[in-house]
């Protein structure tokens, strides 16, 4: 799995019958995305800890993206993205810097298998995950109420329809039985 952090209005404002764009798709030309949840949060507080808002992170199957991944190296400095446990030095880190997934295109829907609020401590700082509350809807989906009413609505639209056919099969044996008898 891999993880891509987004503001949580611009995962909400996004097309829900649409694969999801990040603005990076547009701005560099692939989607960022992470491996493991610590990695994923030291990024986040190196790059938005000071930006306000709710973010959402994406968790994605990357075997069912339709997208290219490629790892790749951070494009910003290395020691920005690097976790606590790995030392830098003045010849740069003792170990290999991370690759980071980067996402070729949009993100479709069925590769995203939970999407989770990011939470933050009192200064800002992004300190885990949670699920959404109950009332949000994570995949951008219609709610089950709406669902319902629109199978009621296609199930009166079909039960019309096949009465309308009944009816015209009806009418149109009552012709056929009408020459029969004239024969």
């Amino acid at each position: 799995m891999i993880l891509h952090l987004a503001p949580r209005a611009d995962w909400e404002a996004a097309p829900a019958d649409q694969p999801y764009r990040a603005a990076s798709l547009t701005r560099e030309g692939f989607i960022h995305a992470t491996a493991g949840e610590a990695l994923l949060l030291h990024v986040a507080n190196a790059l938005y800890k000071d930006q306000p808002g709710d973010f959402v992170v994406l968790e994605i199957d990357e075997s069912r993206l339709t997208s290219e991944v490629r790892w790749e190296a951070a494009s910003a400095p290395a020691d920005r993205f690097l976790p606590p446990e790995v030392a830098v030095s003045d010849t740069g880190p003792t170990v290999e810097a991370p690759r980071f997934p980067h996402i070729y295109g949009p993100i479709n829907r069925d590769a995203i298998i939970s999407v989770r609020l990011v939470t933050r401590d009192a200064g800002g700082a992004f300190v885990g995950f949670t699920p959404l509350p109950a009332s949000a809807n994570p995949l951008n989906l219609k709610s089950p109420s709406q669902m319902a009413d629109e199978l009621l609505e296609a199930t009166d639209a079909f039960s019309e329809a096949l009465a309308r056919f009944k009816d015209s099969v009806e009418g149109r044996m009552a012709e056929l039985d009408e020459k029969l008898k004239k024969l």
